[in-house]
């Protein structure tokens, strides 16, 4: 699990203040990472930061589980 854009503490505090942290698995692309906020605002926020309209249809976001932190 890569966290490039987050550091642990960072989500896990996030998630404590009742927000949400989602992870990306890009394939074989490798820009895995780990994004907090809403569904809408991290595809929106990948979206401007790799410049495209959609994601890749390889590409998934699954909602990160605070126990995946330990």
């Amino acid at each position: 699990m890569n966290f490039r854009s987050h550091t642990r503490r960072e989500i896990a505090e996030a998630i404590a203040a009742g927000g949400q942290a989602w992870m990306l698995d890009t394939g074989t692309d490798g820009d895995d990472d780990v994004l907090v906020g809403s569904l809408e605002e991290v595809a929106s926020d990948l979206l401007d930061h790799f410049e495209l309209d959609a994601l890749p249809e390889s590409w998934e976001l699954t909602r990160f589980e605070p126990d995946w932190l330990d």
